[in-house]
């Protein structure tokens, strides 16, 4: 249920998948691959997003997404569930894939969006956390009109998000370059924004 939660913020479609009763979801875990699924984005058919429950070593991991083809790669986002922890290797696969260059074109990058998350610390959603700030995605199209109302010049002047590192970067999933918006609350003043930029 978390996991639907996470994508509806996302913006895909997941009402169909809420029908599983926690019984049938424990029936079909013996075969975890089983478990896999995909949706779309709710105002867009061609943005996908491929849920897969694996459980693959460091060797396997360097190859699990070569299915996905060049053309689809920035239409598709891969959400890996996995048994055990995320680790500073699944951290590294993610940044790979983002950044590998496409097979027959100089310097253009697949751009393919890969998250890991563990089923086991999955239990909650950590976005409705009563420690966390809301944190939202600004428009690619509005980032010049923010810098230029805050007088920034460059994205490298805000402080940084880690990419798949920071776990709500990952919820959200921000990209390096995206710029994410975060409200605290403010003792003094109410609501307190400040803006963060994803870093590789």
């Amino acid at each position: 249920m978390t996991l639907l939660d996470i994508l509806e913020e996302r913006g895909y479609e997941v009402d169909k998948y809420r029908k599983f009763s926690p019984a049938e979801a424990t029936a079909a875990a013996p075969n975890f691959t089983s478990l896999s699924f995909k949706v779309n984005k709710k105002n867009d058919e061609t943005k996908q997003c491929d849920i897969r429950y694996a459980n693959v070593g460091r060797q396997k991991l360097e190859t699990f997404f070569n299915d996905i083809s060049d053309e689809d790669c920035e239409n598709v986002e891969v959400v890996v569930m996995i048994p055990g922890l995320v680790t500073d290797v699944h951290h590294i696969i993610a940044l790979k894939q983002y950044m590998k260059l496409k097979e027959n074109k100089d310097n253009e990058r697949r751009k393919l969006r890969v998250s890991f998350f563990s089923i086991s610390m999955l239990v909650v959603n950590p976005l409705h956390h009563v420690l966390v700030p809301k944190h939202e995605l600004i428009p690619s199209e509005k980032h010049k009109e923010l810098m230029d109302s805050m007088y920034i010049t460059s994205k490298s002047k805000f402080p940084e998000i880690k990419f798949h590192v920071d776990p709500i970067a990952r919820c959200i999933g921000a990209v390096p370059g995206d710029i994410v918006k975060i409200t605290r609350y403010s003792a003094s003043s109410g609501e307190s924004i400040i803006y963060r930029v994803c870093s590789p």
